[in-house]
């Protein structure tokens, strides 16, 4: 059954917090205890809420995969997305007449993890979708994790209005924990890592 949910998440890469080192700054040691409660305290009765903000390449994408796949083992549904993605196939569902089956896909899942949200500006139409699946798991009292480049303040960058950006991360941070990742790129720290491990073996 927890083989089945990790495929079913589409994650593309597993990625554990075991697998991550907090002690690579001081952002993420600042973090770490806050992360690890809310990674232990998954279960059913307990779904996860986090916004993870920052710097490119600190290691949010890591940090929510991670969540994800502790729900997974926990038996719980879960579906990895980015921002990008969730909105085009909503925006080609609804030109084929098929929204309401599109909306369910991201409405439903015990969690829903939302990468990259932030680098692509959405219109009205978009904007007004992406409220939808928020607005909807908000109500529902599901589990909605997002990674962002962008403080809450340049939110109306990513929105059409500051209307609809500021309901949006009121839904998303109202019971959410926020994790802000500043400092140096986590990758050439994960680089090196690989490399001192390749020696090791070889």
């Amino acid at each position: 059954m927890i083989q089945s949910r990790i495929r079913v998440a589409k994650f593309r890469r597993l990625q554990t917090v075991e697998n991550f080192d907090f002690r690579h700054s001081k952002t993420t040691e600042k973090i770490e205890k806050t992360y690890l409660a809310l990674h232990q305290s998954i279960a059913k009765d307990n779904l996860p809420s986090a916004v993870l903000t920052g710097h490119a390449g600190t290691g949010k994408t890591h940090l929510a995969r991670a969540l994800g796949y502790a729900a997974c083992q926990r038996g719980l549904t879960v579906l990895f997305v980015t921002a990008a993605e969730m909105v085009n196939r909503l925006q080609h569902a609804q030109k084929t007449f098929n929204l309401e089956s599109e909306l369910n896909k991201y409405r439903k899942p015990q969690v829903l993890i939302i990468d990259e949200l932030g680098y692509v500006a959405l219109d009205t139409p978009a904007s007004n979708l992406f409220f939808q699946v928020i607005s909807a798991r908000h109500d529902a009292e599901l589990g909605t994790i997002a990674t962002t480049n962008l403080p809450f303040g340049k939110f109306n960058q990513i929105f059409a209005n500051d209307a609809i950006a500021h309901a949006i991360v009121d839904r998303l941070v109202n019971e959410a924990e926020v994790f802000y990742m500043v400092g140096d790129s986590y990758r050439p720290h994960q680089r090196k890592e690989k490399l001192k491990a390749k020696k090791q073996n070889a």
